[in-house]
Parts: C-alpha cells; structure tokens; sequence
C-alpha cells in the first residue's frame, strides 16, 4: 500500500496539474508587487528626410537621431498595490489548500482502487473454487446417477448451476480486470501482486470529535476562508480607485539633427512630480466596488455551504464505516453457519437424506457468505480512510509515507524573489500512457 502512495504521489497527473496550478497562482504575487516597484524604459529613434523647395533654393537633407531613458515610481494609488498583494497571498494560501485536497482524493482513490483489486482477486478465487465443488457435485450425480440413486433431474440441475458458476467466474474475471485499469490510471503502475494491507491509521473515538477537527482542518473549508480573505482585499483594491495617485516620472534624452548645412544637439532632464485625483469615473469605480462587494458576500455563503458539505461527508463516512464493521461481524457469523450447514447437507445427500439440489443451494449459500464478508472488509477499509479524507488527514505526511514531499514554498519563494527572467527550458513534454 506505502509503494503505491508513493507511486500515485510522484507519478498522478491529476496531483501534478494541481501542483502546476499551484505555481501559476505563485505568480500572481510578484505581479501584483510589481507595482510597488519603478518601471524604467530606454528609447532611441532615427530617421531621414529630404527637403527642395520650388526648385530654388539648394535641396537640404535632414538626419535626427535621440535617445531617451524614462523612469516612473508610483508614490500612492490609494492602496491598490499593497491590497492587490494581500489578495494574491491570500489566492496561494486557496490554491495551496485545494492542493492538499486533491492530493487527499487521489490518496483515496489509491486505496480504493487497491482494495478494489484485493477484493475482486478474493472474489475470483472464490469463483475458481466454486466451478470446481460443483464439478464435483456433477461427477458425483453422474456416478449415482448410473447406479440409479439419483434421477437424471438432479444431473441437470448440477450441470446447470456449473454453467451459472462458469458464467459467475467470467464476470468476476471481468471485473478483476477492470479493477487492474482503475488501479494503473490512479496509481500510474499495474497493480501486480498486492499485499495484503496494513492496518489503517488510528481513527477518533468518536463522530463528534471527527467533525470537529474537519471543520477546523479540512483543506476545502480553508480555501474557502482563503477566499473569502481574498474577496475582502478585492474590495479595497476596488475602494483604492477613489483616492489620489502620486507617482515620481523623471527622464533623460539626448537629439541631434544633422543636415547638410548644420548640426545641432540637444540635452534634456526632466523631474516630475504628479498627482491625479479622480472627480467623476462615469461610475465604473462604484460598480466595480459593489462587484467586489458582491463576491465577498457569495464568498461568505460559499463557506458555509462547503462547512454542510464537509460534515456531511465525515458523517456519512462514519456511518458506512460503522456499518461495515456490523457487517462483518454479522457476516464471519454467517460463514460459519454455511459452512457447517453445507458440511451437514452434504452428508446427508451421502445418506439420500438430502437432494444433489440442496447441497448445490448449501455451496451457493457458503459462497454467498464468503463473497459478502469479502465484501465488507473491503468497505471497512475504504471507508476508515474515507473518514481520515473527511476530516483532513489523508495526505503522504500524515501517513508517513517514504516519499520526497512536494514542498511549494520552493517555487514561491524563488518567483516572489525574482525580478529578471523565466523558465525558458522549463517545458513539460508528453509521455505515452502506461502500456497494457
């Protein structure tokens, strides 16, 4: 189970997409810091003309040429920028939390898809092994059949329930393939021969303690408050609008002008100090105020949409784990009383006391009980980490698992710190699918 969380974490395209949204929204901050820095930008022209007038006066031939360097620093936009950062940090802290979301669902389908297969192998031994009791039931009515004990009644209902088993065992098979598929889609390697699972982690002792600690540590409900926090900052971005801006410019530019008959330069350097305040914005600035108003309100019910929907989850998780462990003990009760009632039948055909169609009802029942218990240990097992995905608890550190752990405060920090350049080489190429 540890080799394929490991595998599933490295290798899942669903956790790499998510990590690489991660890094988009990483750059959200430097973006909006940028506007706290100057921008500086070089210019330099240069052209040619030709004057001749009515033919009498000698043709002159012009030459201008410049360069220029500009540079300008907002001083204050009404907190645009500084709010504009808050709502980028607060975006990351979101895209962050949805990443340990995903993370935790792909975990959850590693175990589902691994129980999935387990179970599906136990059922498909179960069917081999039920082809091959009916076998020998049909050899069994054939041989007594020929001696006159049994009618040829109970050969066809022998041969009969061999051709359902048969069909049985062709739809199990079936399903352990399909099983197989799930499994290299999520984990990104064929399942192989699976160990029997270790046992799941601790869980709380109750449900109520279950939701408590969801409510306050689930990575849903935290994207949620994240933003919210965002939408908060949109607002006074949006409020920044109405206030002055003052901004430093200041420039240095050098032209000349050479012609056939002179040349001159010129030098120039010019500092400014600006200040614009908005009179009248034909009311986008309000709309855009009472947009951002708006979000912040559909934020706020989104939190609570999503806190219903996370309790929701832990308790029914709770419940089908609860059931589950019911259902097993409910079903190795039930295994041991098929198993000595098929024990007790069969002895009894031996004494004609019993019909061949009663000992095939007794190995269905048997197998009934075997499928069923099988089935429930897997639903136990799932659901147990289903309860640890509810409350939040469902990732690679929280399990121990033996892997490097993706750690996004490498990429922030190194965008956050960078002014110059980009990933020129930094290019994901595709790769082929895992072979069947």
């Amino acid at each position: 189970m540890e080799q394929a969380f490991a595998t599933a974490y490295a290798t899942n395209p669903t956790l790499i997409a998510a990590r690489a949204g991660v890094k988009a929204v990483d750059e959200g901050v430097p973006s909006a810091r940028a506007g706290m820095l100057p921008n500086v930008n070089a210019t330099a022209t240069v052209g040619a003309s030709y004057t001749e007038i009515n033919g009498s006066t000698p043709a002159d031939s012009n030459q201008p040429r410049s360069v220029s360097l500009n540079a300008a620093q907002v001083l204050y936009d009404g907190g645009r920028t500084w709010n504009s950062v808050d709502a980028a940090v607060s975006g990351v802290d979101a895209a962050r939390s949805r990443l340990i979301d995903t993370e935790q669902n792909v975990l959850l389908q590693v175990v589902t898809s691994y129980m999935n297969v387990r179970r599906d192998q136990q059922f498909v031994a179960l069917g081999r092994n039920n082809v091959r009791v009916i076998s020998e039931q049909l050899r069994a009515a054939n041989d007594r059949f020929a001696v006159g004990e049994v009618t040829r009644t109970d050969v066809s209902q022998a041969s009969a329930r061999l051709a359902q088993s048969r069909a049985s065992l062709a739809a199990r098979e079936g399903n352990l393939a399909q099983s197989f598929q799930s499994y290299a889609r999520v984990v990104g390697a064929p399942p192989g021969d699976l160990s029997a699972p270790p046992p799941y982690p601790p869980l709380p002792a109750t449900l109520a303690e279950a939701v408590a600690e969801a409510l306050d540590r689930h990575p849903a409900v935290r994207a949620a408050r994240y933003d919210e926090e965002q939408s908060r900052s949109d607002i006074a971005t949006a409020q920044g609008a109405l206030l002055p801006t003052v901004a430093l410019t200041g420039s240095v530019s050098y032209g000349e002008n050479l012609s056939a008959s002179f040349s001159n330069g010129q030098s120039t350097a010019t500092v400014q100090l600006r200040a614009s305040i908005p009179l009248y914005q034909s009311g986008a600035a309000y709309s855009d105020i009472r947009r951002a108003q708006a979000v912040q309100s559909q934020r706020v019910s989104q939190i609570h949409e999503i806190t219903r929907a996370v309790q929701e989850n832990v308790e029914n998780a709770w419940t089908s784990l609860m059931t589950a462990r019911i259902t097993i003990q409910a079903g190795r009760e039930q295994v041991e009383a098929s198993q000595l009632a098929y024990e007790g039948v069969t002895e009894e055909a031996k004494l004609g006391a019993r019909t061949t169609l009663d000992v095939l009802d007794a190995e269905q029942e048997l197998l009934n009980a075997r499928t069923n218990l099988v089935a429930s240990e897997r639903d136990e097992y799932v659901a147990a980490y289903s309860v640890l995905a509810a409350m939040g608890r469902l990732t690679v550190s929280g399990l121990g698992v033996d892997v490097a752990i993706y750690d996004p405060n490498v990429n922030y920090a190194d965008v956050n710190d960078r002014r110059f350049g980009f990933d020129a080489d930094e290019l994901t190429e595709w790769r082929s699918p895992i072979a069947p």
